[in-house]
């Protein structure tokens, strides 16, 4: 039995919500910033800048202070307080109001290329990286300066996702990374960026560098795990589609591996288990199947429906038909009428000889799906099963005359509906399928559609028209209710 329940959900990025601004409070380090006389000039000029009542001397100040940092560095023998004033004169020129980011050399402070252009958030990272390496001690102290700007520039870039303005969440971003460029949550937002705009190869790219840069850093725990979580979806689905070979061993094994990851840090999450439970079973490793769904199998009330009939599925295909069989049922206890699972939860108890539970498992699925022909090849299997094990023989021949009865209907089934997708879409149930005209004459047909939530009680109908259909001919339909409770259909035969 090959069974497919997997829906590869990339759900929302976790964002943290933006980033505050910090506050410039100093570190404990010690940085002189009194010598030589260009670095006590530089610091004057930045006091008169701070302190100074009048808009048009603050540029004047500030310009003083790059200008004798810059001029001739060589003749500074205190790199340290150089690179300090340097930090807190970029600050105080972006801080300006109506500040840019990119400004003429010339108009900041520089006699060397006055005309080209400097861009202040790549000087405060570069200054800040020298200051970092010469003082390690200093790194908190300068910390609050990367942070402030880089947080505003992050919350644009945040507010701009949220509000479907793809280009400038991108552009701030990147603008971002400028100022910060190990801190993994600007490559978070692109990751969610490409996602919409379906550049995955890109996507994939940004999520492994937000799983790099996250280290082992608390602050960045949720983003890491999430593009943990989504990078093993994307790179899983796609190892599942490669034809066998190295490319899909690899898919499937870097897949498990960033999976095994998540579940080590966050244990328990249903999602990951299930996932997981896929990438062991494509790898062959059937002893971590089975290690897998043991959870489920002990305590399935810790999962959804879907989930214990993923874990299902994988103890099927991995010849684990009685565990199969047991998480199949105690999904089906909260979704009793999904139609999938019914059918491959028959084929196990086929599989395993079960006519006891076999048939009102095979008689709900021919009520959910009646113009599903393979459905009557399960009754009929079910009684050739009651035929096998029969030993009185007016009973045996009633068996086989129902196993007679049921390939028949299966043959004549007509019309023949393969439902092809079922499945909720936010507050919507989507059904759709193929209807094929097994006749030779023109036909048309109602679907009398119910969607049912997982008490079995009707939630939403729809009579769906079919047709005309040629004979030999087929056609497609697609249904869309509004129904937030819906979790499974069933229709009324088509005839």
């Amino acid at each position: 039995m090959k069974v497919s329940m997997w829906a590869a959900v990339i759900g929302a990025i976790a964002l943290s919500g933006g980033v505050s601004s910090v506050s410039l409070a100093q570190g404990a380090c010690e940085i002189n910033e009194s010598s030589p006389f260009q670095v006590n000039g530089a610091k004057q000029y930045i006091i008169a800048a701070a302190n100074s009542r009048r808009d048009d001397e603050v540029p004047k100040h500030l310009q003083n202070a790059i200008r004798v940092l810059t001029d001739d560095p060589s003749k500074i023998k205190n790199d340290a307080g150089r690179q300090w004033m340097l930090i807190r004169a970029y600050a105080q020129w972006l801080q300006r109001d109506g500040a840019t980011y990119v400004m003429k050399r010339g108009d900041v402070g520089f006699t060397q290329n006055p005309g080209g252009s400097q861009n202040l958030l790549l000087a405060i990272d570069s200054a800040a990286t020298a200051l970092e390496s010469m003082l390690p001690q200093c790194t908190e102290r300068v910390r609050p300066y990367r942070a402030q700007f880089f947080g505003d520039i992050l919350n644009k870039s945040i507010a701009a996702m949220a509000a479907e303005q793809n280009d400038s969440a991108t552009y701030f971003a990147n603008l971002s990374l400028q100022i910060a460029g190990s801190d993994p949550r600007p490559w978070n937002v692109l990751s969610a960026v490409y996602q919409k705009a379906n550049k995955t190869d890109s996507a994939m790219l940004a999520m492994e560098k937000v799983i790099a840069l996250s280290g082992t850093d608390t602050l960045f725990a949720k983003v890491k795990q999430q593009s943990r979580y989504n990078l093993a979806v994307i790179t899983l689905t796609r190892a599942e589609n490669e034809s066998a070979g190295e490319r899909k061993d690899a898919g499937i094994k870097a897949a498990r591996t960033l999976l095994e990851a998540y579940l080590k840090d966050t244990p328990g999450d249903a999602n990951a288990a299930q996932a997981l439970g896929r990438a062991v079973r494509l790898s062959g490793d059937t002893a971590a199947v089975t290690a897998i769904f043991a959870d489920m199998m002990t305590a399935p009330d810790k999962f959804t429906a879907d989930q214990l009939f993923e874990g299902a599925s994988n103890a099927a295909a991995t010849g684990h038909d009685a565990d199969a069989a047991k998480l199949f049922e105690n999904g089906l206890k909260k979704n009793p009428y999904h139609r999938l699972a019914l059918l491959n939860f028959a084929n196990v108890l086929f599989t395993l000889k079960d006519t006891e539970r076999m048939a009102p498992v095979v008689t709900r699925l021919v009520s959910v799906d009646p113009n599903f022909d393979r459905g009557y090849r399960l009754m009929a299997g079910l009684w050739q099963l009651r035929a096998r094990s029969e030993s009185d023989a007016a009973r045996k021949r009633v068996a086989n005359d129902s196993v007679l009865f049921y390939l028949d209907r299966q043959t004549k089934t007509n019309p023949r509906v393969d439902i092809t997708l079922a499945q909720q879409a936010g507050s919507s149930f989507v059904v759709q399928g193929t209807v094929n005209n097994e006749g030779t004459a023109s036909a048309s047909w109602t679907m009398a559609l119910e969607l049912l939530d997982a008490a079995g009680t009707v939630v939403a109908t729809k009579a769906v028209a079919i047709g005309p259909v040629d004979g030999g001919g087929n056609t497609t339909f697609a249904v869309k209710l509004e129904a937030p409770k819906a979790v499974a259909f069933r229709y009324a035969p088509l005839k």
